[in-house]
């Protein structure tokens, strides 16, 4: 083989350089890329909503259920039959078995929802019911029922002290149910009082009177409860700024 002469610089392989891509192609990559994930977040924003839809039907569902287990047992019907799931079921909650988590109903899971936001680092007042849901999961606790967010969801929008926010799916604390609920009370019985000094008239149509008066009760009641289990739940909340004024 011949050696190279002296000085001569040996033979390298040549690299074909890429064109630069130009400028007309880099705007139309940009433009397309912009107009995919614009698509992309319009249909993650839809999936949510029609998630939000679904849980709010399921939780329409629930509560129908709820209404005709409640019809059910007022008419006797498979009486037996619920007095020995329930025994199961209270048998399983009030004795745990190891590893086991105390399992919520009814009201027991808008008190805890409450005092779980009230007891959270961070303070929120307002928060999206999976998320709210997810944080009473994380404290320990498990939500009875064949759909576990539907019902906290049913749950939560009976709750005194929760309102829905103006934002979908948000909900938020109202510390001033107390006092709202208060100044109704008061409303409503003084309503009460003024029917009955109404009814001593001779001209008065004692039938409005009576059906008057009777969805004044019906009100009062549920005025009542709500007062009195708002007043439950922030008696036995963590201490919490605005609590104070709120009571």
């Amino acid at each position: 083989m011949l050696g190279m002469a002296p000085g001569v610089e040996p033979l390298r392989p040549m690299t074909r350089r890429s064109p630069a891509p130009s400028a007309r192609l880099l705007r139309a990559v940009a433009a397309e890329r912009g107009d995919l994930e614009r698509r992309r977040a319009a249909l993650l924003e839809r999936s949510r909503r029609v998630q939000e839809e679904l849980d709010e039907i399921r939780a329409g569902v629930a509560e129908l259920d709820e209404r005709l287990a409640l019809i059910s047992r007022l008419a006797g019907e498979d009486s037996a039959r619920e007095r020995s799931c329930e025994g199961e079921a209270n048998a399983e909650r009030d004795s745990p078995g190891e590893g086991s988590r105390p399992v919520l109903r009814g009201p027991a899971i808008r008190a805890a929802a409450v005092r779980t936001l009230l007891a959270h680092p961070r303070r929120p007042e307002a928060m999206h019911y999976r998320e709210w849901f997810e944080l009473v999961a994380q404290a320990g606790y498990d939500v009875a029922g064949k759909d576990p967010v539907a019902v906290f969801l049913t749950q939560l929008s009976r709750s005194p002290l929760v309102r829905r926010a103006t934002q979908s799916g948000v909900y938020e604390l109202d510390l001033e149910a107390p006092t709202h609920l208060r100044r109704r009370l008061e409303d409503l019985q003084a309503q009460l009082r003024e029917l009955a000094a109404t009814a001593s008239r001779s001209t008065t149509d004692l039938g409005a009177v009576r059906s008057r008066r009777t969805a004044l009760n019906v009100e009062i009641s549920k005025v009542e409860k709500a007062l009195e289990e708002a007043e439950a739940t922030l008696r036995n909340a963590p201490e919490t700024p605005g609590l104070a004024a709120a009571g």
